[in-house]
């Protein structure tokens, strides 16, 4: 009797260890799961595009440009623009072989060349063709743009006149459309929203992004037609809307759960004549799996040399910014970042 006692506390014995055995085993299955799960979330490494307001380089730019190289305009901004993946930016004018010489007062541009090391150094991967200068050397000056940017590998999108599907270009993800409407013969209201509506819907999982070139000059505050489209534009499925021309920074307005940025600003220009065209906006977006994080970037130019404002000038303006955009999002902009759950 008493070896079948103890054969019967060694089989229990045996069960309770095996048992005992097992959890830990579990435990530390679920354990290495989570550890690993915790490295895959740290790992995580979100897609950073930049945008910067409009770009100009003849007149005043050509000019420093021929005493201190083509680099020169983006030699204070270049190692903050190596940050991000790439950069995005309005090309106000023509790039030509030959380009032709205007007089320091012309309102029409044509680029030399050599701003592609501008460009490169900054590492702008895609400009918007999008406005009222790129036809300043007509079609065939623009088709000379368009091949001496493919030439370089620097994507471009949109049209001066058009706004069909034809002028989209899309990148990791992210899918960018330009517009321009400050010609009076420009694309209806309806024509636009019809292409926006029918890209999204085959690129439905794309982050729509809508480069426009819209808006009074010198104004810091968009008008009631531009809301009215802006928000149309949302409502057809654009995620971002990011607009330029007025050479100031506007408001920015959220809505439906979207950004619209109505005007960075000048980047690259030589209007010296005031604070506000010498100053813009670059904005930097980090894309994850759940949210948008934008981070603000209050840029100064001086002598056409764009840098980033710090200190109180920084917080100056975004102050200013927020004092003039949506009321929900001001203590966002004047901490410099607005996260969009999406």
């Amino acid at each position: 009797m008493k070896k079948i006692y103890i054969l019967g506390f060694l089989i229990i014995a045996s069960l309770f260890f095996l048992l005992s055995q097992r959890v830990l085993s579990v435990k530390s299955i679920e354990n290495n799961s989570q550890a690993v799960n915790e490295e895959n979330k740290e790992e995580y490494v979100p897609s950073k595009i930049l945008f910067v307001g409009d770009m100009m380089f003849d007149r005043g730019v050509e000019s420093i440009m021929k005493d201190f190289g083509f680099d020169y305009p983006v030699d204070m901004i270049k190692d903050f623009a190596s940050k991000f993946d790439y950069l995005v930016g309005n090309l106000e004018g023509p790039i030509n072989e030959k380009p032709k010489e205007f007089t320091d007062e012309s309102m029409k541009f044509s680029f030399d060349k050599g701003i592609l090391e501008s460009l490169k150094t900054a590492n702008f991967k895609v400009l918007s063709l999008a406005n009222n200068h790129t036809l300043n050397m007509g079609e065939d000056g623009l088709e000379e743009t368009k091949s001496i940017l493919t030439e370089a590998s620097i994507n471009f999108v949109g049209d001066p006149i058009e706004c069909d599907a034809d002028y989209i270009f899309q990148k990791d993800g992210v899918t960018f459309y330009s517009v321009n409407t400050t010609f009076p013969m420009n694309c209806s209201d309806s024509d636009i929203t019809d292409w926006i509506e029918a890209t999204k819907f085959y690129n439905p999982e794309s982050i729509f992004v809508v480069l426009m070139h819209w808006g009074e000059e010198y104004k810091n505050k968009s008008s009631k037609t531009e809301q009215d489209l802006a928000h149309k534009m949302i409502d057809a499925g654009a995620d971002i809307v990011i607009g330029g021309h007025p050479h100031v920074a506007q408001e920015i307005e959220i809505y439906n759960n979207h950004l619209i940025f109505y005007s960075l600003g000048n980047f690259i220009f030589d209007q010296y004549f005031s604070k506000e065209t010498q100053e813009g906006l670059a904005v930097g977006l980090e894309i994850y799996p759940d949210k948008k994080v934008f981070n603000l970037y209050p840029i100064k130019n001086r002598v056409s040399q764009p840098r980033l404002m710090d200190g109180e000038e920084k917080q100056a303006f975004l102050d200013n910014l927020a004092n003039n955009s949506s009321e929900s999002i001001r203590e966002s902009i004047i901490q410099g970042k607005i996260e969009i759950k999406i």
